[in-house]
């Protein structure tokens, strides 16, 4: 198996700085102003039970992003 220790390819979730790691999922949020931070790492198990999870709702997660997104046009019609 070929993993690598560390990835360089962070993603910005909402207010989640996210990247993977050994095969895990890693999730750090710091919000300005705040001195608390909250850090999650799942493990390998968890974080394939995440992408499993999300694979087998992605008709539902699509159906739900192409309504906000014709929400967000409507309003912006309106505004």
């Amino acid at each position: 198996m070929n993993l690598q220790n560390t990835h360089k390819d962070h993603m910005k979730i909402g207010r989640y700085q996210s990247w993977m790691e050994d095969g895990q999922l890693k999730l750090y949020c710091h919000e300005f102003g705040n001195s608390s931070g909250m850090y999650c790492s799942m493990s390998v198990e968890e974080t394939k039970g995440l992408l499993e999870l999300l694979s087998r709702n992605s008709t539902g997660i699509n159906e739900a992003l192409y309504v906000h997104e014709n929400d967000a046009i409507a309003q912006s019609h309106f505004a």
